[in-house]
């Protein structure tokens, strides 16, 4: 069990965080730079800083579950601010269009993506006695190595759209 204050410390270092971050993506947003160029040049702005909040993300879910509320909220915030409002630039009008890399891989960047966020919100309600227990999941062991996978998954896949969407 944590110390009172180190568990203060980390709650603290965790809301910042979450609202550096999602204020950074807001600030974007509500200036009007979205669509400027990027940091590394490729894509818009908006499109960079998402990518850099993303392998914050997944370097933090990998380095330790300590701060997992962090991240599992971190995530929701960026597919809230930034991924639900650029799935409107490949929308499916016949199956046909999933023949194209760029729509492909972006619908499964954000299917799996999103079943990921889902088992990581899951996962943080069950942990923190949120959730009803009839709703618990017994093997959760396994889902929370499932949400693991599926982090890293989807930040590779998010790479990859990156590059089908701006470099390619």
């Amino acid at each position: 069990m944590a110390a009172p204050g180190n568990m203060r410390s980390a709650i603290v270092t965790a809301a910042v965080m979450i609202a550096g971050s999602l204020a950074w993506i807001a600030g974007i947003s509500l200036s009007g730079l979205e669509d400027s160029r990027g940091f590394f040049g490729a894509g818009p702005l908006i499109a960079d800083a998402n990518l850099i909040l993303e392998v914050f993300l997944v370097a933090g879910i990998t380095y330790g579950f300590l701060l997992q509320t962090t991240w599992v909220v971190l995530n929701i915030g960026l597919i809230v601010l930034v991924m639900a409002g650029s799935m409107q630039d490949v929308k499916i009008a016949k199956t046909g269009a999933l023949a194209d890399w760029r729509i492909a891989v972006t619908w499964l960047h954000a299917t799996l993506g999103t079943l990921t966020a889902l088992a990581g919100l899951w996962i943080v309600l069950q942990m923190s006695n949120i959730l009803p227990r009839g709703l618990h999941v017994a093997a959760w062991k396994n889902l929370m190595r499932a949400a693991f996978a599926g982090y890293w998954a989807t930040g590779l896949l998010g790479f990859l759209t990156y590059y089908f969407w701006y470099i390619a």
